[in-house]
């Protein structure tokens, strides 16, 4: 007898966002809230660097700091995929 190879990839590396009826399922996020905004950074100055506070899940109370592009506000709640990593502080150049 041969054996069959099971080639199906894990749901693991790609995010679920299968639609069955009326109901949508996206990969799993964790709330934070924006505690400070630190200041706007990339190229153009189009992504704003926070700080903020991890509302649930492994790291809750957790205070991280992340890039966000588009509008953001103290207090306002984001929805992070993952946790663990930080973005790099932003360097402050000086003028002499």
């Amino acid at each position: 007898m041969k054996m069959q190879k099971n080639n199906k990839k894990s749901n693991k590396d790609k995010p679920q966002t299968d639609v069955s009826g009326n109901i949508i399922t996206f990969s799993p996020a964790w709330a934070a809230r924006v505690e400070e905004i630190i200041g706007r950074t990339g190229m153009h100055g189009e992504v704003t660097q926070v700080r903020c506070k991890i509302l649930e899940g492994q790291d809750a109370n957790k205070i991280i700091r992340r890039n966000v592009a588009g509008p953001v506000r103290v207090g306002d709640i984001l929805m992070l995929r993952e946790t663990e990593f930080e973005a790099r502080s932003l360097i402050q150049k000086r003028r002499s």
